[in-house]
């Protein structure tokens, strides 16, 4: 995606908002076209799936650290990783999904134990709490 169509599109801001896969590089837990819900609040973390600026490109890929090198990983095989080689802007996280006649995937869930955001590699659908 080019910077200037995202930019004008979502602008900058805290909230979350929802982009559209284009491409088959995530498949297969994200088909092409799905729609995806991004948060630019939530902090990038070893296996998230992102949105990343880098060398002026953005990049929809999982986020992996090996040691003190980083990657952006494709879940196709048949694209290449990224190694991020300098700085990079983390434009925000993979929060949900939705794909056509489907439930949405909820890829962070709260720990009801500890209070904390659980990052879920494959999605589930959120279960409403009780009270």
């Amino acid at each position: 995606m080019s910077k200037e169509a995202f930019e004008s599109s979502c602008g900058i801001n805290s909230e979350p908002f929802a982009l559209q896969n284009l491409g088959n590089v995530m498949e297969p837990e994200f088909s092409e076209n799905c729609i995806l819900i991004i948060d630019p609040s939530m902090p990038i973390h070893h296996r998230a799936y992102a949105v990343v600026r880098y060398q002026d490109e953005l990049y929809f890929r999982q986020y992996i650290e090996r040691g003190n090198r980083k990657f952006l990983l494709p879940l196709n095989i048949q694209h290449d990783e990224i190694e991020l080689k300098g700085d990079f802007e983390t434009i925000g996280c993979v929060i949900q999904q939705k794909q056509r006649k489907q439930k949405p995937l909820h890829y962070y869930h709260l720990n009801p134990k500890t209070k904390n955001m659980d990052f879920v590699i494959s999605g589930k659908e959120k279960i409403k709490e009780r009270k």
